[in-house]
């Protein structure tokens, strides 16, 4: 299959959302255990879309976009704008769209905080994000493109930009249903950082999930 790897652009935004709702569920659509794909995609694509499009990749594939690599160079930054910019649009955003009058979101939101009492959401954040400032996430859909290599050169497109700019070590999270990506991170490098049970999702499958933090030095 031809594609290529190329610059984010402003006219790719909203294939970006569509793939990153796609892909909302470890690969699968969001709706797996979420409806209310704008608040979605804003929370997943908005920061790395509106703030830093710099350092984002999109693979095209016969005139389509059908995968992305959304990156940060420092992610303590990335957070802050988070909290001050992107939440409070978000809750305005659910309020409007309406996502707190569903049921299934509700059962969602419920595990959420059953996991964060038991403490399945603690990193090593200060620590991680010290000594791999830089993150990333990646996703390919509708599925018939992933196993072609894309994911691979959206990774060292990726990896060239930040060694251009000596950037000390990039991170990310995933888990471990996400075998196929979990492959390519190893291949590629990424070491674990940390591991542990995510729990908010056992009322989709019965697979136990780990979540995995993992990290590479530049």
């Amino acid at each position: 299959m031809e594609f290529r790897i190329r610059k984010y652009e402003l006219k790719d935004r909203e294939s970006v959302r569509w793939i990153c709702c796609e892909t909302g569920f470890m690969g699968e659509p969001v709706e797996n255990y979420f409806i209310g794909r704008e608040s979605f995609a804003e929370m997943w694509s908005g920061y790395w879309t509106d703030y830093e499009p710099e350092s984002c990749l999109v693979a095209e594939a016969g005139g389509r976009v059908v995968g992305y690599l959304l990156g940060c160079l420092d992610t303590n930054k990335q957070a802050r704008i988070f909290q001050k910019e992107i939440q409070p649009k978000l809750f305005r955003m659910a309020l409007k769209e309406g996502d707190f009058r569903r049921w299934k979101n509700w059962r969602y939101f419920y595990r959420v905080f059953r996991s964060a009492r038991r403490g399945e959401f603690k990193e090593p954040r200060e620590t991680v994000n010290a000594e791999y400032p830089a993150h990333l996430h990646t996703n390919i859909a509708p599925p018939e493109y992933r196993g072609k290599g894309m994911g691979k050169a959206l990774m060292q497109g990726y990896l060239a930009y930040l060694r251009e700019r000596q950037i000390p070590g990039v991170h990310l999270v995933t888990t471990s249903r996400n075998r196929a990506a979990l492959g390519l991170y190893y291949r590629t490098g990424f070491q674990d950082l940390f591991r542990g049970p995510l729990t908010c999702y056992d009322h989709i499958t019965p697979e136990p999930i780990e979540k995995i933090g993992m990290g590479l030095k530049l």
